[in-house]
């Protein structure tokens, strides 16, 4: 299907000599091939965008050795057999010679201009003095400028590879160590250790980082990201979510309880993956790749609830909780559920309701915290995601939500409680636990029946049951 498009856009006596043309990749500006020019094995990469200065380009890939062909975007490279870090696990030792090859990039001797940071906009004050700081031109290297993880390849030997070169520019170092964290979730000492990164550094580089994606996505690729090439991934009750590239895009479906906070208000909580953009209607981030895991696993269940202490002592300010409202408005359209209103009677729903009004709001609670929200990267890190009903709310509230989704036996479940006391410092109250529990059951069986009628909750009600004891 690419035929006719390669035949227009490459010279006739080039064309000629390439065969056994497959597609490999569609990216913002480029496809990418792999095919045999002149009996070897290639990359052909083809662009699609004038986004990008090809003179640019030209300069760094007269320098590598692998270069075949190049003229206005069109490339011809050896292939490298390998894969793209999205795909792999990226052990301390991975992320460490993907680093070395980077900082011996940043030494090749090219005269490229200097990256322009305001390119997208001036941006904030706190931007524009940031930016300063960090372009003094004794200070620059040859930066790569664009380190996701399709950027990046390495082979069976460990051998790293660095592709697609349209953004090198000269740019402060901590340009590209920051991109391997908020792109690629490396590990934040390793990174900081290796670029002989402060603390105080790392957080200003991504005050830039940030401003300059954001402003990036703002200005350039926010209309443009749901097209034809974009993957629709399964349709949530309250978002419809698509993949694109090594992008997540997030259509917003409101209501009167989702999405009352920026999301951007979360970006410094480890457990949560960067927005890059965010506006009324659409929420853009990196797409987490993600590995299988058991959350009968110990160290995952340990993982899992060091990140929910990470997020309960997160320094955030939330719109109180609206759980008794949603309950409320859950109950009234449920009022003609045959089997939700044999199950609970109308005194069991007023005695949830008033126990809801008296839920404490005391820490940024993720209120949705099901098994399909809680991700573990290709760094071992565990993410959450679909943060739109956030709020302050009881402790007790997400480490209940958590434990009823995976039915954890008794034993596990108190094991559980005494991690988290452990992160985050604060007391457990059993009591106060198993009334949340009887609250949180009770609202996740209303809410998820209000979408799906059909919805089997018999192994949530004996939650409700079992913890009715515990109301007031």
């Amino acid at each position: 299907m690419y035929t006719k498009f390669i035949e227009n856009k490459i010279p006739k006596d080039i064309y000629k000599q390439l065969e056994n043309i497959e597609f490999i990749y569609k990216g913002f500006h480029n496809y990418t091939f792999k095919c045999f020019f002149q009996g070897i094995m290639c990359q052909l990469r083809v662009p699609i965008s004038d986004l990008v200065n090809h003179d640019i380009e030209a300069r760094v890939l007269s320098h590598l050795s692998s270069t075949i062909y190049y003229k206005d975007g069109i490339l011809i490279r050896k292939w490298f057999e390998g894969q793209t870090l999205e795909k792999i696990n990226l052990t301390q030792k991975i992320q460490r010679a993907v680093i070395q090859k980077i900082k011996e990039f940043h030494k090749m001797d090219i005269e490229v201009p200097q990256i322009d940071l305001f390119t997208y906009g001036r941006g904030s004050e706190k931007y524009q003095k940031l930016v300063q700081k960090y372009s003094k031109t004794n200070e620059l290297v040859t930066s790569h400028s664009d380190l996701s993880a399709k950027n990046v390849l390495i082979n069976d030997n460990g051998e790293i590879e660095l592709i697609d070169f349209e953004w090198v520019r000269k740019a402060h170092p901590f340009f590209d160590a920051l991109t391997l964290v908020q792109a690629q979730n490396f590990d934040k000492e390793i990174v900081m250790q290796e670029f002989n990164i402060s603390a105080q550094e790392f957080e200003e580089m991504s005050c830039i980082t940030d401003e300059f994606r954001e402003n990036a996505y703002k200005i350039k690729y926010s209309n443009i990201a749901v097209d034809d090439q974009a993957k629709q991934l399964t349709q949530g009750y309250t978002n419809t979510s698509f993949v694109k590239n090594d992008l997540f895009i997030q259509k917003k479906h409101k209501n009167a309880f989702n999405h009352l906070n920026p999301l951007k208000i979360f970006d410094k909580l480890e457990p949560n993956e960067k927005v890059i953009y965010e506006d009324e209607q659409i929420i853009i981030r990196k797409f987490i790749n993600n590995k299988e895991f058991s959350f009968d696993d110990t160290t995952i269940q340990e993982k899992i609830i060091k990140a929910i202490a990470q997020l309960h002592t997160f320094s955030v300010k939330l719109q109180k909780n609206q759980i008794a409202e949603r309950i409320k408005y859950y109950v009234n359209k449920l009022k003609n559920h045959e089997k939700y209103n044999a199950y609970f009677s109308e005194n069991l729903k007023k005695k949830i309701i008033d126990n809801s009004l008296t839920l404490p709001n005391e820490v940024p609670s993720h209120n949705d915290l099901n098994r399909e929200n809680i991700i573990l990267n290709t760094s071992d890190q565990i993410k959450f995601i679909d943060f739109e009903y956030c709020s302050m709310n009881s402790k007790y509230f997400d480490l209940a939500y958590h434990c009823s989704d995976l039915d954890y036996d008794v034993d596990t479940e108190l094991k559980i409680l005494n991690l988290y006391a452990k992160y985050t410092g604060f007391s457990v109250n059993l009591d106060e636990y198993y009334r949340v529990k009887a609250i949180v059951n009770f609202y996740g069986i209303s809410w998820s029946l209000t979408y799906n009628p059909d919805f089997n909750f018999d192994w949530l009600a004996k939650h409700v049951f079992v913890n009715i004891k515990f109301l007031k």
